[in-house]
Formats: C-alpha cells, structure tokens, sequence
C-alpha cells in the first residue's frame, strides 16, 4: 500500500513538475514575443520620427522643393529604402502628424444633438488643435512647419486634398449621425454643403495660424487670430443652421 501510494505521489509530482515546466516555458515564449514585438514597435517609432526630424532639419535649410528623399535617407543615417518603409513620399513626411488632427472631428459629431452642437463642438476641436500646436514643446516645430508650408507651392497644393479629406470624413459622421434619412436626396445634399462650408472655416482659421505662425508672432497672438477666424465662421454656421431639423438627432 505504501509503495503504491508512493509511486502515484511520484506519478503526480513528476506531471506537476512537467506542467509547471510546460506552462512556464510557454509563458515565457508568450512574454519574450510580446517585449520583441514591443522592441520592433519602439525601433520603428524611433526610426520614423528621425526620418521626420532630419527631413525637416533639410526642408527648414534648404527649401521643401530642394531636398530629395535620398538626401533625407543620408541625414537620417538609413537606406533608402528604410525611408519608403515609412513614408511614400516628401509630402507624407511633412504632413505625417495629420491623423491627430482629424480624430477630434469625429468625436465632436460623435456626441452632438442638435446643429448648434456640432458647430460649437467643431469649434472647440479646432481650438484643441491649436493649442495643440502652440504647445511650447510643439511651438518650434510648429514655426517651421508653417514657414516651409507658406513657401512651398508643391506643399500648399498637396494641402489642398487633405482639406477636401477632412471634409469629406465630416460628410460620412453626418449621413451616419442621420440615419434613414440620409437615403433623401434633399438630406444628403444639404450636409454636404453644411460639411463644405464648416469645412472652409476649418481651413480659414488653419490659415490664419499658419500665417501667423510663419510671422514669428507670438504664441497668445497666433492663437488670437487663429480663434478670431474661427468664431467668425462659427458664429456664422450657427446663424444659419439654428434652425436646420435635418442636422438634430431623433427626428424624423
């Protein structure tokens, strides 16, 4: 009895001890994947943004125009074809930071009920942005982006289609937001020109940092004429959509 008893304990000690063994080594093949997942995501973070940082080193220097993405590979330290790993062209590059600015549109429409809603949550996307941008961390890089921007014609006609993007993923959250009746055609057509023209005052008060920025003014006098341009056109929205049914929820 007593050697039985003995031999199963065993038994169950040397299973015990493998299923340990087992489950310890999958774990730990689990945790080493994660940290080398983990490491590739941080090298590749760190590679981008010095890609990012020696291109606008060169852009600042020499122009957006003059600069070729081989010369950005060489400033950066990497191949060529590290470059396009990341970025498919100059104008990715420059505007790599323009998904963070298209994320509040979404959870400003996200939430509104009424048309005067959207308009004062757009706006209060768009002032979040700016101070964004005016961050005395993000000011620097902010002035130079501006200059190279207002200088470059290649640059402001790549800006042009980012502008119509914005617009047209503020048309999608509203025919969304409108439900069944986004099928009417008088509907739709209508948010398109409320997305059009909140659209066009985004783009004005961009502007009017821009400018400001690239003249070296002031953080508090950027922001100024920024939010000036801003709730002008704001107020104007809201004036004339007060009353539009078709941009409340629960409505028929």
């Amino acid at each position: 009895m007593t050697s039985s008893t003995t031999t199963r304990s065993g038994t169950t000690a040397k299973s015990g001890t493998a299923a340990k063994s087992s489950s310890t080594a999958k774990s730990g093949t689990a945790a080493g994947a994660g940290a080398a997942t983990g490491m590739r995501g941080r090298k590749r973070e760190r590679t981008r943004r010095a890609i990012a940082e020696a291109a606008f080193r060169l852009f600042a220097e020499e122009g957006f125009d003059a600069v070729t993405l081989t010369r950005i590979a060489a400033a950066a330290d990497v191949a060529p074809a590290t470059v396009f790993t990341h970025y498919a062209s100059k104008e990715d590059i420059f505007f790599g930071r323009r998904d963070e600015f298209q994320a509040g549109i979404a959870e400003a429409v996200a939430g509104a009920a009424t048309a005067v809603e959207v308009v004062d949550r757009v706006h209060r996307a768009c002032v979040d942005a700016f101070d964004a941008v005016l961050d005395e961390d993000s000011l620097p890089q902010a002035r130079t982006f501006s200059r190279i921007l207002l200088n470059s014609p290649a640059l402001r006609r790549s800006y042009l289609p980012l502008g119509q993007a914005r617009r047209e993923q503020l048309l999608d959250l509203l025919l969304e937001r409108a439900g069944e009746r986004a099928a009417d055609p008088g509907v739709r057509a209508e948010l398109e020109v409320f997305a059009s023209l909140t659209g066009a005052v985004r783009e004005l008060s961009f502007d009017a940092l821009h400018a400001a920025l690239a003249a070296g003014e002031p953080a508090e006098r950027v922001r100024e004429a920024a939010c000036a341009a801003l709730t002008h056109g704001c107020d104007r929205l809201t004036l004339a959509y007060a009353d539009a049914e078709f941009l409340n929820t629960g409505r028929p």
